[in-house]
């Protein structure tokens, strides 16, 4: 999927406690289909912003953002959802796991949302349940994970609708070295085998290295 933003402005509104805060400014930046994105800043600079704007979370104050050719404040509520649920796949930092569903139910729950056939669900679940390396651990609850594990789950639940735009926010942040390069390992061989657009946020230069390229992002600006 092509990721374009064209002059994009996002600013938090103000409240009785708080006043506005400008996030991004006057932003441009364009993603071919297939390539692999690193956002590289500071906490602060905007990063999870800009991903919120690519996954069709938030809309932008000012400018444009296009994903696959659809402007993305011309959609409604509906068809935003629609598109996040046919497209996006969203990888997080916390896992954000169900805890009362086993490994094979967190990943098959985008499929049973999308109301796909119970024999298609159990097909791509064991598909991705062998790419994760978790075929042993399907019917183990989340409690019952490593961290590395429940990362490698919430992968698998990200990619099991097969998306077009695979966003990815400090994926390793809450792992050791040794898990958080098996999930780098682990996204890169997806972008390898599948080739869905990554735009992958990080503060870590080792995280980085396993991007096409680097988009460098500080006080809401970004630089190539």
């Amino acid at each position: 999927m092509h990721v374009r933003l064209d002059h994009v402005t996002h600013v938090y509104g103000s409240s009785e406690e708080s006043a506005a805060v400008q996030v991004l400014d006057d932003v441009s930046l364009d993603i071919p289909s297939g390539d692999f994105a690193v956002l590289m800043g500071a906490s602060g600079s905007g990063k999870s912003t800009l991903l919120n704007l690519m996954g069709a979370v938030d809309r932008p104050t000012a400018g444009r953002v296009q994903l696959g050719g659809s402007e993305t404040s011309a959609l409604t509520e509906t068809q935003l959802t629609q598109l996040r649920r046919a497209s996006i796949g969203f990888i997080f930092q916390f896992f954000n796991l169900i805890p009362t569903l086993t490994v094979f139910e967190n990943m098959a729950f985008p499929l049973s949302l999308a109301r796909r056939p119970r024999p298609e669900i159990a097909e791509r679940v064991t598909a991705v349940l062998g790419q994760t390396g978790l075929a042993h651990r399907a019917t183990h609850y989340p409690n019952e994970l490593s961290g590395g594990e429940m990362q490698r789950v919430a992968i698998g639940r990200a990619i099991i609708h097969r998306p077009q735009l695979l966003l990815a926010d400090e994926p390793t942040g809450n792992l050791d070295s040794a898990n958080g390069t098996r999930v780098l390992e682990l996204i890169h061989s997806i972008h390898e085998s599948q080739r869905p657009t990554i735009v992958m946020a990080t503060h870590s230069a080792e995280a980085a290295g396993f991007g096409d390229y680097v988009i460098h992002i500080a006080d809401g600006r970004i630089s190539r």
